[in-house]
């Protein structure tokens, strides 16, 4: 780098520095930084990079004062919105962004930008562009996401299995029981009322037993989603809710939803599972709302409900540790998202996730 460059770097970029301290500061802090630097002038040609930059890009400083930043380390599919960036920096705005970028070698970056325009007395006099490769930790990311899909895969088949198991075995073994303890309460209508209470009791234990293994089966996986789809499983959940809990539920379902993959439809019906857990926890609100539709491209669920107690600090905020954190990275995974909106008549949750969603990764 000429010393002409440095002077450029001195008079423009940092009016702090003293001169006779400059070129021993700006060198070591532009070269020296690991973040990739380059410095461009009001018209946004190339004025100077640092090492980091070379290293990342791997163009020479004449190939880049040979042609435009934008055309040099970009690809076909980039380009466009490169230019975008750079029209806004020029205009005087502060820009930050993830994108890809395109080495010598042909090698697309994943790259985070931050492009800071230099404006001295209401002028502008440059641009500089900082590039921060972040290439690997996208992939670590990548990598973490696709593990959490498996993981997800993995417990979506325990809950099946042992909700079947519950279904086949136990649940016959019980129906046995207490077909037993029926025969066995004739047998003894004439016996000691100690042993007819005992018996009655047994057989009222049962029926529970029976009917909390139902409840436990249908909640690990429903078995009509996999078979009929959202709108009858939702329908029962809400019915078995207003039964348990006493609070009321208005339902309105779009009855042609149609079927969407398996992901999908069991993070729809975790998302009402649980929001439905939370109001009975922490709302107090005599009546719940939920609505569900596939408006365009998108399947939309909302959850409302008029009471005043919900954990939310701020709109948009999920409560800490409950299962709706992670309903909603779930749906994040599925390109979707899930936000909370509180008001003076309520909270309101509301779930979209693209009606075609597979999981990422």
């Amino acid at each position: 780098m000429s010393e002409c460059d440095w002077l450029y770097l001195a008079e423009h970029v940092s009016p702090v520095f003293e001169a006779t301290t400059t070129g021993a500061h700006l060198r070591a802090l532009f070269e020296d930084s690991p973040v990739a630097i380059v410095a461009l002038d009001a018209r946004h040609d190339f004025v100077m990079c640092n090492r980091a930059f070379h290293t990342l890009f791997q163009f020479s400083t004449e190939e880049l004062h040979a042609t435009t930043l934008d055309e040099l380390i970009t690809g076909p599919d980039t380009t466009e919105d490169a230019q975008a960036l750079s029209m806004a920096v020029l205009r005087g705005e502060k820009v930050h962004t993830v994108a890809q970028r395109r080495r010598k070698d042909g090698m697309m970056v994943d790259v985070e930008i931050y492009g800071i325009p230099l404006i001295v007395d209401g002028v502008l006099e440059g641009v500089y562009g900082l590039y921060q490769d972040i290439t690997e930790r996208n992939r670590a990311e990548n990598a973490v996401r696709r593990m959490a899909n498996t993981i997800d895969t993995l417990q979506l088949e325990e809950r099946r299995r042992i909700a079947r198991d519950l279904h086949d075995s136990m649940s016959q073994e019980l129906a046995v029981l207490n077909w037993n303890l029926t025969l066995l309460k004739g047998m003894t209508a004439n016996a000691d009322p100690v042993l007819r209470d005992m018996v009655a009791q047994t057989k009222e234990i049962a029926l529970q037993c029976s009917s909390r293994i139902r409840t436990a089966s249908y909640l690990l996986h429903p078995p009509l989603l996999g078979e009929e789809g959202l709108y009858p499983v939702i329908e029962r959940l809400s019915k078995e809710f207003e039964v348990r809990s006493g609070i009321a539920v208005d339902l309105n379902l779009q009855f042609d939803l149609g079927r969407f993959s398996d992901e999908a439809e069991i993070t729809v019906f975790r998302v009402v599972q649980e929001a439905l857990a939370n109001v009975l926890r922490h709302s107090g609100s005599p009546i719940v709302h939920i609505t569900l539709a596939r408006i365009g491209e998108s399947l939309i669920l909302t959850v409302f409900d008029e009471g005043k107690r919900y954990h939310c600090e701020v709109n948009g905020t999920l409560p800490a540790g409950v299962g709706l954190s992670s309903m909603s990275e779930r749906l994040e995974q599925l390109g979707g998202s899930l936000r909370l909106e509180r008001s003076t008549n309520g909270t309101t949750l509301i779930a979209s996730l693209p009606a075609e969603a597979r999981t990422n990764g």
